[in-house]
């Protein structure tokens, strides 16, 4: 395709004249886009933009701006654009298929450190020429900046027009239907090579993150194998999870699909850890902890695997060392119906789950890898098999890598850097040092036997702190629903005329003393104001008042157990909500019913 006609290109010199006179600045207008240099400035590759783009300076942005379709909504001029594309070394035509306004944008576009600027007037699409850029071989970053704007947007981008010596041969680029994946950009693994002819029963791995390479959206993961994985993730600023995961045998991406023989269970988790279910990539059981890990600090994973003493089953338990804490912890123990095996598939991999950020690189470094086998020894692991996801595969992002380095190996993916390892190469590592566990000295784990709720008839509330009682809830909002045993009525601190403060309680009297294991919890079906960090206390007398501690519930609408240490005896149960899922002060609880384990 070629640029405007000549006619056009005349009325454009004609418009940045007159932004001249505006605004003193000069319009470099290029010798690129000038008579017969104009004609040859073609096209033959259109990109999709917005599969290509992030908003460089403002991650939350990326979401408003950048679409399937392109960039659009694009209203400050504080908005940097970065688009990214792989070609070869060579001359770079570079265009754009936009719209702006009749008064018209002033861009600067910014590839190899060669900056051009100019004026694109226009309230209807056309193919603009931009120019000429010479260009290194691999990823080049094609950088759009509003200098300002005339109307309410900046511009809407449909498109980025590609064409010269350096993509005579093609270029590499995201398409559009893989738009989500390709923005998340390319996930890579390193699959171990264990002993043979032995059954593992433990996989040990250590990982370290490095200052700046713990990108929001990455997952770390340590410790995977055919039926789960077990690692590190950045969830938020302040939110930095270890997450342990038992996929279902029963294949579904919903939870609720599972039946009840394919669910996997809990055996029992460590404290301040929650225990869910998780679907959308799979589904099963997940449980993790925000312990506030930190870059630089070499953490430990050990994972055990075996068959149960249910017949058909398969136990999982996830232990983590935290050299602050300086012992291991239990995180959970898992068991995975309809499946009987040791572990297998020992693999770690690192991916963004954060499409905002799949312009960023990450990188982790997982080191001395031992599988001890059930001959009781210990055997070391120091190679394996570098390999990629799909995105990788298709061709669709080459910003992955691989190495060895000493005794870790390394993966590295997202950022558009420009080296790459093939996938299917071998990395061997530097030999480390024997983890010298002492197996029988962990957490144990303490078998939960089936729970049985507690008849709740004639149980009261005596005391609140808030409800919603006006009518902002309808029907419902009042503390007593909890007691109900309908799924659709809840407790709602009070926000129709009133401004409640967190934390906030409800007290239950049972009517009389009565042995209890835990506690089960039914969050707000809809799953908003869900509950996050609550407290439970128990008391025989209503004046006296014991605590079992602070405990975390799932943002889920499925029921949640809170076990006790050891059964406990009393007559009134205070609930106190300290916080909730979504960072404000209100709160809501569909059923809270104690209940007894055999």
């Amino acid at each position: 395709m070629n640029i405007k006609n000549n006619k056009v290109l005349i009325l454009f010199f004609t418009i940045a004249l007159s932004f001249l006179s505006c605004d003193g600045d000069k319009i470099v207008y290029f010798e690129d886009l000038i008579g017969a240099d104009a004609a040859n400035l073609d096209f033959k590759h259109t990109i999709p933009i917005g599969a290509n783009s992030w908003v460089a300076n403002n991650i939350n942005q990326n979401g408003t701006l950048i679409s399937t379709e392109g960039i659009h909504n694009w209203t400050s001029t504080s908005d940097v654009i970065h688009t990214y594309v792989r070609t070869d070394a060579g001359n770079l035509n570079v265009g754009l298929n936009i719209k702006t306004s009749e008064e018209g944008s002033k861009f600067q576009v910014t590839v190899n450190g060669v900056s051009k600027e100019l004026i694109i007037t226009t309230d209807e699409y056309v193919d603009y020429g931009i120019g000429v850029f010479p260009v290194e071989a691999g990823y080049n970053t094609i950088e759009i900046k509003a200098l300002n704007k005339s109307g309410t947007f900046v511009g809407d981008i449909n498109s980025l027009l590609l064409g010269g010596s350096a993509v005579e041969a093609g270029v590499v680029y995201n398409p559009t239907d893989n738009f989500y994946f390709g923005r998340r950009g390319p996930s890579v693994n390193i699959g171990y090579k264990t002993p043979t002819g032995k059954d593992v029963q433990y996989f040990y791995n250590e990982l370290t993150v490095a200052e700046g390479d713990d990108v929001l959206g990455s997952f770390f993961m340590a410790n995977g194998h055919s039926q789960g994985y077990f690692g590190l993730q950045v969830n938020s600023s302040s939110e930095r999870r270890i997450l342990f995961s038992i996929w279902s045998a029963y294949s579904t991406d919903d939870p609720n699909q599972i039946p009840d023989d394919y669910k996997v269970t809990e055996l029992g988790s460590g404290e301040g850890v929650t225990v869910q279910d998780f679907g959308n990539e799979g589904s099963g059981l997940q449980s993790f902890k925000n312990i506030g890990w930190k870059t630089g600090v070499t953490y430990k994973f050990l994972l055990k695997g075996e068959p149960a003493d249910v017949e058909g089953s398969t136990d999982y338990t996830g232990y983590f060392y935290d050299p602050e804490v300086g012992e291991w912890e239990l995180i959970a123990s898992l068991r995975r119906p309809k499946t009987s095996t040791y572990l297998t598939g020992a693999h770690s991999f690192l991916e963004n789950f954060n499409p905002s950020t799949g312009n960023l690189t990450r990188q982790g470094s997982y080191g001395n890898q031992w599988v001890y086998t059930t001959d009781g020894a210990w055997s070391e692991v120091t190679e394996a098999n570098f390999g990629v996801d799909a995105t990788a595969a298709n061709g669709d992002r080459m910003d992955y890598f691989g190495d060895a380095d000493g005794s870790n190996f390394i993966m590295k993916n997202c950022g558009f850097f420009s080296d790459y390892l093939s996938a299917g190469s071998t990395l061997t590592r530097s030999p480390g040092t024997n983890p010298n566990i002492d197996l029988e000295a962990l957490p144990q784990v303490k078998v939960l036997g089936p729970a049985t709720e507690l008849d709740r008839t004639g149980w009261t509330v005596i005391d609140y702190s808030t409800q919603e009682d006006q009518g902002g809830e309808g029907a419902t909002g009042r503390a007593a629903d909890v007691l109900d045993g309908n799924l659709n009525t809840y407790w709602h601190s009070c926000w129709y005329g009133c401004t409640p403060v967190a934390p906030h309680h409800i007290t239950i009297d049972m009517g009389a003393n009565k042995l209890v294991n835990g506690v089960r919890f039914y969050q707000r079906q809809s799953t908003s104001r869900s509950v996050e960090n609550l407290e439970l206390q128990i008391s025989a007398d209503n004046v006296n008042w014991t605590s079992m501690g602070d405990f975390v519930l799932g943002k889920t609408a499925e029921f949640q157990d809170v076990d006790f240490d050891a059964p406990q005896t009393f007559r009134y149960l205070k609930f106190i909500v300290k916080s909730g899922h979504d960072g404000t002060n209100n709160a809501a609880m569909a059923e809270i019913i104690p209940f007894t384990r055999d």
